[in-house]
């Protein structure tokens, strides 16, 4: 099996990052891994993360 490298849009990668600094895990997931996979451009991106709704929103300030 072969990985590829998924490209990653900034907005993403700035979520991705604040939970990760946040002391939280978090992945994409779902359809853009798959869609990124198959070569085909994402119109959604999905998070899982480790975070409850109410740490996220402590992260992001809500």
């Amino acid at each position: 099996m072969t990985l590829q490298n998924i490209s990653i849009p900034e907005k993403i990668r700035f979520v991705l990052n604040k939970l990760h600094q946040a002391g939280f895990e978090a992945y994409v997931v779902g359809g853009c891994v798959r869609d990124s996979l198959l070569g085909k451009e994402p119109y959604d991106w999905d998070i899982a993360t480790s975070a409850t709704p109410e740490e996220i929103k402590k992260v992001f300030g809500g």
